[in-house]
């Protein structure tokens, strides 16, 4: 039994040694580990951290989106109104054509009735006539169209560029 023996402790010191060197293997991988996990935890604040920021940038950006949609809309009805006055300003300046060319009679200008389209109802100074004064003093000559204190600032301007194409 004595080789039985020794055969069997030297078998057990060799699994000694072989555990041995595999605990310091171990130990070491442990060690880079917690050092990792060290960094693991600083890149999660820094993950968490930005997560904060991105999220208090979505919350702005959301409002400010808000805040120009609003303004976009009144942009918009501004450009529907405006684009009311052009409409009866090119009606308005087509007529005051109409006249300068000598196409529209003295009789057919007076009895004339104004045009209003249905969408334009709402738009002050919509039911104004689309002809113009007709000046007494010289015969089928066009007069001056004063201007009606609800007229828009570019009625006033074609108006005016009217008059010094006249004059």
């Amino acid at each position: 039994m004595d080789r039985f023996q020794l055969g069997l402790e030297i078998a057990l010191s060799v699994l000694l040694l072989v555990t041995i060197f595999y605990s310091l293997y171990l130990g070491r991988a442990l060690a880079v580990i917690r050092r990792d996990r060290g960094q693991l935890d600083a890149l999660i604040m820094s993950l968490e951290s930005s997560s904060a920021q991105a999220q208090s940038g979505i919350d702005h950006l959301r409002q400010t989106t808000e805040m120009v949609g609003r303004a976009l809309g009144k942009t918009v009805e501004t450009g529907k109104t405006l684009k009311n006055e052009l409409t009866i300003l090119c009606e308005r300046s087509e007529a005051v054509a109409q006249v300068l060319e000598g196409g529209v009679s003295t009789q057919k200008a007076s009895s004339q009735k104004p045009i209003i389209r249905p969408e334009e109802e709402d738009v002050p100074g919509a039911r104004m006539p689309l002809r113009p004064r007709m000046d007494e003093g010289r015969m089928g000559s066009v007069g001056t169209v004063k201007t009606p204190v609800g007229k828009s600032a570019a009625e006033r301007e074609l108006l005016r560029a009217l008059r010094q194409r006249q004059g």
